[in-house]
C-alpha cells in the first residue's frame, strides 16, 4: 500500500505540475497580451473622444466668436447708419445746403455716435 500511495501521490503531484504549467503558459501567451490588446484599444478609443470633443470645443468657440464679431459689426453699422441719418436730418432741420453743423449739434452728434459705438463694444466686443 505505500507504493500504491506513493505512486498516487507522485501522479497527483505531476499532473498539479502540468496543471499549473498550463495555466501558466496559458495566461502569459493568451490572456495577458490579450488584456493589454483590449486595454490599449480602449486607451486609443478614449483619446480619441477626447480629441474629438476638445476640436468640437474649439470648433463651438470659433463659431462663438464669428458670431459675435458678425453682431459687433452689425451694431457698429447701425449705430454709424443712426448717426448719419442723425446729421442729415439736423442739418436739413438747418437749412444747412453744405451738411455743416453748428459746433454744439455736431459735438452732441458725435457724443452720441461714440456712446453707440461703446455700447456696440459693451455688447459684443471682446471679453
Amino acid at each position: 500500500m505505500n507504493k500504491a500511495f506513493r505512486i498516487v501521490l507522485t501522479v497527483c503531484a505531476i499532473v498539479l505540475v502540468l496543471a499549473i504549467s498550463g495555466s501558466m503558459i496559458y495566461y502569459f501567451a493568451f490572456a495577458k497580451p490579450g488584456n493589454e490588446r483590449a486595454e490599449l484599444e480602449w486607451e486609443k478609443e478614449k483619446q480619441n473622444k477626447e480629441d474629438i470633443k476638445e476640436r468640437m470645443e474649439k470648433r463651438e468657440a470659433e463659431e462663438a466668436e464669428t458670431q459675435r464679431a458678425i453682431l459687433l459689426n452689425i451694431c457698429l453699422d447701425e449705430a454709424y447708419d443712426n448717426y448719419i441719418e442723425a446729421w442729415d436730418e439736423q442739418a436739413e432741420r438747418l437749412d444747412s445746403k453744405d451738411g455743416y453743423l453748428p459746433g454744439v449739434t455736431a459735438d452732441n452728434l458725435n457724443e452720441a455716435h461714440e456712446k453707440a459705438e461703446e455700447h456696440c463694444f459693451k455688447l459684443y466686443g471682446p471679453d
